[in-house]
């Protein structure tokens, strides 16, 4: 393992044990760009984990807003593979994007 690797997966395992201390929704994009970075080969990469992280964190929360952002989660996904289909891209990771998107807007919208 290079130590670009070894010190993304030490930051990775950092940002998982203080997550409890964040927000869900903060703790999920925190430790999904850090997933993104390790796992892919650009910035877009980065962004696409804080994205699905951030969203899976909104949709883990009880109550209201983790209601709202599961609502909001299986939209996205819907309308993220159907986008992707149409594109030519990856259904699987346009339906990942998707509830991540869908799933922030949610837990946002909720009063």
């Amino acid at each position: 393992m290079s130590k670009v690797q070894g010190a993304i997966l030490a930051s990775l395992l950092v940002l998982t044990a203080t997550a409890n201390a964040m927000d869900k929704t903060a703790a999920g994009a925190a430790i999904g760009a850090v997933a993104g970075a390790a796992t892919g080969k650009s910035v877009k990469s980065t962004v696409g984990g804080a994205v699905v992280g951030a969203g899976t964190g909104a949709m883990l929360k009880s109550g209201d807003k983790g209601k709202a952002a599961r609502k909001g989660g299986a939209v996205g996904a819907v309308v993220g593979a159907g986008a992707a289909a149409m594109t030519g891209k990856s259904v699987l990771k346009g339906a990942a994007v998707g509830a991540g998107a869908g799933g922030m807007v949610g837990e946002a919208t909720h009063h």
